[in-house]
């Protein structure tokens, strides 16, 4: 432990202050390589990325329009990429003053746009600036003259941020930038720096290659030029002004962004780490980045060594750690000076957590050259009415040093290794008893004394009922007949068939109930059920859909208990009861007692609030309220009401909504359709471009109580188990705990025989742990992306119409 607590942290000494001093020597022994500087006047172009920046374009046109550049052509361009917040509008207002647009009609990220546009430009030097960069007015001049040089191909200027407040983001970064300009001006002495900075950086025209669209431009381009053999340098006269990205989670997010595409920068400009072809450079890009991305690998690895060696010398070490950790939450309280200090602890945190993230995603293809600016997420985020987070930071520090101040007096009182075993089991074993048990006994409570009733009344708004379909050869025609028979009237409803790569004759079954109505949308390539819908949607112009499954029959009333609670304004969507039928592998007693279960925690939930999904085989939405998911969507069930909660309207349980479906017919079935649903939802909460509600302090604790603990419960229950067969040989109480999981575990093992599985106990404890595995499951392929997006289609039952 202690080797590895060496070596970790001389590679973090190494990375931030080693390298620094490494560079500092080469140029006090060597020498400045001097960059040969004259007034030239090229023609340049200045071009301005930018997507949804209404609310500064206007401002920067202005500073551009004024920048100094005597004796020379200065052509500015702005690449939207595919705007819609009015930036265009506002940019072509300036076209009598010089300013060119170029619009992309699909939005494909900032590096897409600039492969189209910098190959067509008639320059010498192009310059590349963020709409939110405001430059000096000679900025352009100090840039352009390092050119006179023949050796430089690439010249960064000096990007200072604006106090803005005293945020941890603000202030670090500003600390941040400080401490990388003098790394630039050091790699400079030496050589080349390594990168460019989106905000002010130019090249020679002739230079540009066209980028992977999910490059990062501003260091691969810089890169690739260098591994040609010209220097990029940094020219600190050469000055614009930005604000931070505003907030740790908004700069946390941009660096597993940035990580994650440099570090495949690395492997697509060849050469720049080898020392034979680029010389110093390929010291520069191991020290100033690549070791840089591990730091955070390198400061848990030392964290855990050093703990480890603490642990060793003293059995008090685990309490006291716990008790100088509370402590330490209340003095940053009280002490705006140290506050201060910590502020720059959490933004190097947030970074070095960043590094790692983005290297796992860089690694794995989790890219995306897609980006939103932090005032495009300032302003989504503003757009429900007193948004704010679930807690305070003030009261979150407090209840979290409460918590570690209680487990370390609990911990003083106990033995060493014992006793982190022993809280291990008590919070795993209390974690699955509030999933379970006490979540269910509170929500019942609340939905007693704070019920809100939902207004529902005798509506007829127009529907579509909309059915997804894929070789539903076997179901399709009872559907039809079924959705023909339903209690609603017909002038008032359509009913549309999207066939998703259809080859069973699906399509045809489908065409022969054209001519009393039915649409059939005939995808000749299978894309998955998000696609469809999406695809489908476009074509609909019905005040209320009903998106619905093929095997799913309604009961004739369904359509009208679905819509009778659109006449509440706040309700958004509807989801209705769909009661399974069928032997389902003799799972039936077992997951008939899941479902209801699950059911009576959707009503209540829909009774306080408003539900985290719905399901996926009957429910309804407002069509104005619908926004279409990404395609590569898992479950529509969650991310189509989700966007519907985000939108400020409530998602509502109607139990008089009934439909039946006949259940899996198998256990593998079964077993498949949990770990898609669990993995869709990772999915779901991992990404961006579904973020939840915080504002809405129910929808957030349901979310962490009903799914996200609930998808951690395989965790909890291996902690519990591991951690009392650990401690059985010290007590009886312990052998009691690990005898009764191993036994309950022993019973859903043998429930994999379907004749022992009829037995009630052992049929329950089976289903338990299918669920649990299947979660566990889900969750690893929801993390890795692993989870096709089209789902595996189980041979079904034939039903002949009625």
């Amino acid at each position: 432990m202690a080797i590895i607590l060496w070596v970790a942290a001389g590679a973090l000494f190494y990375t931030y202050a080693g390298y620094v001093l490494l560079l500092w020597l080469i140029v006090q022994l060597r020498g400045t390589r001097e960059v040969r500087k004259r007034e030239v006047r090229p023609r340049v172009s200045l071009v301005i990325s930018a997507y949804d920046e209404a609310s500064i374009i206007r401002q920067k046109l202005e500073n551009a329009l004024a920048l100094q550049y005597r004796g020379g052509r200065l052509e500015i361009v702005v690449v939207s990429d595919e705007s819609t917040d009015g930036t265009d509008d506002i940019v072509l207002g300036y076209a009598s003053r010089g300013v060119r647009l170029e619009r992309r009609p699909v939005r494909g990220g900032k590096t897409a746009g600039l492969n189209h546009v910098v190959p067509a430009l008639d320059c010498d030097i192009v310059v590349f600036s963020d709409a939110n960069a405001m430059y000096a007015p000679d900025a352009i001049e100090k840039l352009v003259r390092n050119f006179a040089d023949p050796e430089v191909g690439c010249v960064t200027g000096e990007a200072r941020y604006l106090e803005r407040d005293d945020s941890p983001a603000d202030a670090g970064e500003r600390a941040y930038w400080d401490y990388e300009i003098r790394i630039k001006r050091l790699e400079t002495a030496v050589g080349s720096m390594v990168g460019g900075d989106g905000a002010i950086y130019a090249i020679r025209k002739e230079l540009w290659q066209t980028l992977p669209a999910d490059a990062i431009n501003d260091f691969l381009n810089p890169l690739q030029i260098v591994a040609a053999g010209w220097r990029g340098v940094y020219e600190p006269q050469a000055i614009c002004y930005e604000e931070t990205a505003g907030g740790v989670s908004r700069e946390y997010r941009r660096r597993v962004r940035i990580v994650s595409r440099s570090w495949r920068a690395i492997f697509q400009a060849p050469g720049v780490l080898n020392p034979f072809k680029v010389g110093l450079f390929a010291l520069s890009v191991v020290s100033h980045k690549v070791l840089r991305w591990f730091s955070g690998a390198f400061l848990v690895v030392g964290t855990l060594a050093g703990l480890g060696l603490v642990a060793s010398t003293t059995q008090m070490s685990a309490a006291g750690v716990l008790i100088v950790t509370a402590v330490a939450g209340v003095v940053y309280l009280l002490l705006p000076p140290v506050r201060r200090t910590v502020q720059l602890g959490v933004y190097f945190v947030a970074i070095t957590g960043a590094s790692v993230i983005g290297l796992v995603k860089g690694s794995l293809g989790r890219v995306s050259g897609i980006w939103s600016t932090p005032r495009a997420a300032t302003g989504a985020a503003a757009g429900g009415a007193g948004a704010r987070s679930l807690f305070a930071p003030r009261q979150a520090i407090l209840a979290m040093a409460a918590a570690v101040l209680v487990a370390g007096v609990v911990l003083l009182k106990t033995d060493g290794w014992s006793a982190l075993l022993t809280a291990m089991f008590f919070l795993s074993a209390a974690a699955l008893v509030y999933v379970y048990l006490l979540y269910p006994v509170a929500l019942g409570l609340v939905r007693r004394r704070a019920r809100r009733d939902v207004l529902r009344a005798p509506t007829e708004p127009t529907v579509c009922l909309f059915i997804t379909a894929n070789d539903e050869a076997g179901v399709i025609g009872a559907k039809m007949a079924n959705s023909l028979a339903l209690e609603y009237p017909p002038a008032k409803l359509t009913i549309l068939v999207a066939s998703d790569g259809s080859v069973d004759g699906t399509n045809e079954i489908v065409r022969s109930y054209a001519a009393v109505g039915v649409r059939l949308l005939a995808f000749p390539e299978r894309r998955g059920k998000i696609a469809a819908i999406n695809e489908g949607m476009e074509g609909v112009a019905s005040e209320i859909v009903v998106f619905s499954d093929a095997n799913t029959l309604l009961e004739p009333g369904a359509i009208r208990a679905l819509v009778r609670n659109f006449a509440d304004p706040l309700v958004g969507a509807v989801s209705g009861d769909v009661i399974l039928e069928g032997e389902r592998a003799a799972l039936g007693s077992s997951e008939d007692l899941y479902y209801r279960y699950e059911r009576w925690l959707q009503a209540c939930e829909s009774d306080v609030g408003t539900m985290v999904g719905v399901d996926g085989a009957l429910y309804a939405i407002r069509r104005e309220l619908f926004v279409p998911p990404p395609t590569d969507t898992i479950l529509d069930d969650m991310a189509i009401p989700m966007s519907v909660a985000r939108a400020g309207r409530r998602v509502v349980f109607e139990p008089a909504a009934r439909a039946h479906e006949r259940g899996c017919d198998t256990a593998t079935e079964e077993f498949m359709r949990k770990v898609r649903v669990a993995a869709g939802a990772v999915q779901f909460l991992r990404r961006s471009d579904s973020a939840v509600p915080w504002q809405n302090r129910q929808l957030i604790v349901t979310i962490l109580s009903h799914k996200a603990l609930r998808w951690l419960s395989p965790v909890f229950a291996f902690t519990a188990f591991a951690s009392a067969v650990l401690l059985s040989w010290q007590s009886n109480w312990f052998l009691l705990a690990s005898l009764g999981q191993a036994v309950f575990l022993v019973a859903g093992v043998l429930g994999c025989s379907s004749r022992l599985r009829r037995v009630s106990v052992i049929g329950i404890a089976h289903y338990f742990w299918l669920v649990q595995v299947a979660a566990t499951v889900g969750f690893a392929r929801g993390l890795l992306g692993r989870q096709p997006v089209a789902w595996r289609r189980f041979q079904r039952a034939t039903v002949e119409p009625v």
